[in-house]
């Protein structure tokens, strides 16, 4: 996603931009998919769409592993906008469209009813960097 990022930011110097990114992040119930093999850190991993054939150990280790690569991800779009802290005032706003339960009383994913969702899937990540240097 960051592929020629630095080119078209340079090729809008003086103008106001605003850039929308949107991952996948660590949407299940795929998670294996969500991150390269040099991210896999945390073993062993649940390998398939069908969760219930994983034990809660897989499950939870390869959506870990999502989370390392999303935190590599962020890493560097932060590491991309300092160097144009300068020519723009960059900010960087990073929510999550939703939680993900991973077993807590017994559900997993989300999109339970808000009613009966647990906080898992409710409550979602989220930070901003703004400013010279970035600062929050």
């Amino acid at each position: 996603m960051l592929v020629g990022l630095k080119q078209y930011i340079q090729a809008r110097t003086g103008q106001d931009i605003l850039i929308v990114l949107h991952q996948m992040g660590s949407h299940g119930p795929a998670y294996y998919k969500r991150y390269p093999p040099q991210f896999e850190q945390f073993k062993p991993v649940c390998k398939t769409n069908e969760l219930a054939s994983c034990t809660a150990e897989q499950i939870n280790n390869a959506y870990d592993n999502s989370i390392l690569y999303t935190d590599y991800f962020l890493a560097q779009t932060i590491e991309l906008l300092k160097q144009f802290d300068g020519p723009f005032e960059p900010a960087l706003l990073y929510v999550s469209d939703h939680g993900e339960s991973l077993g807590e009383y017994g559900l997993y994913l989300h999109g339970a009813p808000f009613a009966f969702s647990p906080k898992e899937q409710t409550h979602v990540g989220c930070f901003g960097l703004v400013g010279q240097p970035f600062r929050l």
